[in-house]
C-alpha cells in the first residue's frame, strides 16, 4: 500500500501537467548545417489542406493529447528561421520552397516504447522574373525516440525535416543547369491549396487502404470483399493466388471502402467515415491511442482478430479525422 499513492501521486502529476493547453515547437535554437551554400531560400509556402495543424504530441503518463504548433504559420516562423540561419547573398539563386505536407505526431506499442513521427513534403521551385522553374521535391519519414516519453523529439524531427529540405537543395539540384530549365509555375499554380482525392473524386474507389496516404489519394491498393454470415460483416482481402482471406495483425490496413462507403480500422474493427460538409471525416468508435496506452500499462497484446465491420454503436465517442498525421482528435461535443 505505501508503494501505490507514490505511483498514484506520480500518475495524478502527469495528468495535471497535461492539461496546458499547447505544446510550441522551438526553431530558432535549432542549428542548420551547410556547406559551401548555393541557394537563397526567399519564400516558404504552405499548400497543406489544414494549414492550422501540425501535429498532435501525447503528454504525460495519461497520454494526453495536445496540439503541437509554431509561434506563427509555418511560412512565417520557417521564413524567419532560414533567414537566420542562411542569409541572403545577392550573387545567389532565389528558392521558393512549398511545403505540402508536414505531420508530426506519436506512436505507442504494447510495450510501451514510444517513437515520435514526422511526414514531409517539400517542393523546390526557382525565381525567376517571369515565374518558377521546378527544382524536384524531397519526402523526409522519421522516427525519433523509441523510450516512454518521446515528446521532447519533435523539436529535433522539425529541424531534421528543413534539414532535410536544405540537404536536397544543396546535393541534388545541379546549380550549373538550373538557371536554363523553362518556367513551369505560375504565382497562382504555386500557391494553390493542395485537396485530397479522397475529398474532389466523385467516388471512393473499392479497396484496402494500407496507410493513410491511400486514403489521402482515394488509393486503395489491396483488393477486397465483404463476408457476410449470420448477420455478420467481416472484411476479406485478396491473398496468395488470388484468393480472399481475413485479415491479419501483420497486415497493417489503415481502413477500407466498399465502392460507396469507407471505413477506419481501429483493433481489427472497422468503423464507418462519415463525411461532415465539404472537408472532414468524422468516426464514432474507439480510441485506438489510448486503447494502446492501456494495453501496454497492463501488459495485454491487441492487434487485428480478423477484420469485423461494426454495426451500429450504442456507446460511442465521436473523433475527427487529422489530414496531415493520419491520427485522429476526439471531437468537444
Amino acid at each position: 500500500m505505501k508503494k501505490l499513492f507514490p505511483t498514484l501521486f506520480l500518475f495524478l502529476l502527469g495528468f495535471a501537467g497535461s492539461l496546458s493547453a499547447q505544446k510550441v515547437l522551438e526553431l530558432n535554437k535549432s542549428r542548420l548545417d551547410v556547406g559551401k551554400r548555393r541557394f537563397n531560400i526567399v519564400q516558404v509556402i504552405d499548400t497543406r489542406y489544414d494549414t492550422t495543424r501540425l501535429g498532435t504530441a501525447r503528454v504525460g503518463m495519461s497520454n494526453r493529447k495536445e496540439a503541437m504548433i509554431l509561434s506563427g504559420t509555418i511560412p512565417l516562423v520557417f521564413q524567419q528561421y532560414f533567414t537566420v540561419k542562411l542569409p541572403h547573398e545577392a550573387a545567389l539563386p532565389n528558392v521558393v520552397i512549398r511545403v505540402s505536407r508536414l505531420g508530426l505526431w506519436e506512436e505507442i506499442n504494447v510495450l510501451g516504447s514510444e517513437g515520435a513521427r514526422v511526414a514531409a513534403d517539400f517542393e523546390f521551385f526557382l525565381q525567376q522574373d517571369d515565374g518558377f522553374a521546378y527544382l524536384g521535391d524531397r519526402k523526409f519519414r522519421f522516427t525519433e525516440g523509441l523510450g516512454t516519453n518521446v515528446t521532447k523529439y519533435h523539436d529535433d524531427n522539425l529541424r531534421a525535416a528543413l534539414q532535410a529540405a536544405v540537404d536536397y537543395l544543396q546535393d541534388s539540384v545541379d546549380w550549373k543547369t538550373a538557371q536554363a530549365l523553362p518556367v513551369n509555375t505560375s504565382s497562382e499554380e504555386l500557391t494553390r491549396r493542395n485537396v485530397p482525392r479522397i475529398l474532389t473524386d466523385a467516388e471512393p474507389v473499392t479497396g484496402v487502404y494500407k496507410n493513410f496516404t491511400d486514403f489521402r489519394n482515394n488509393n486503395p491498393r489491396i483488393p477486397a470483399q465483404i463476408e457476410v454470415k449470420d448477420g455478420t460483416s467481416v472484411l476479406l482481402i485478396e491473398g496468395k493466388k488470388g484468393k480472399f482471406r481475413r485479415v491479419k495483425p501483420d497486415d497493417r490496413i489503415w481502413g477500407f471502402s466498399d465502392g460507396k462507403n469507407m471505413y477506419i480500422n481501429q483493433f481489427g474493427t472497422f468503423y464507418q467515415l462519415n463525411k461532415v460538409g465539404e472537408n472532414s471525416f468524422q468516426f464514432y468508435g474507439v480510441d485506438y491511442d489510448k486503447k494502446m496506452s492501456n494495453a501496454a500499462i497492463g501488459n495485454a497484446a491487441f492487434g487485428i482478430i480478423g477484420g469485423l465491420i461494426a454495426g451500429e454503436m450504442t456507446k460511442s465517442r465521436h473523433y475527427v479525422v487529422d489530414w496531415e498525421t493520419g491520427s485522429f482528435l476526439q471531437k468537444e461535443e
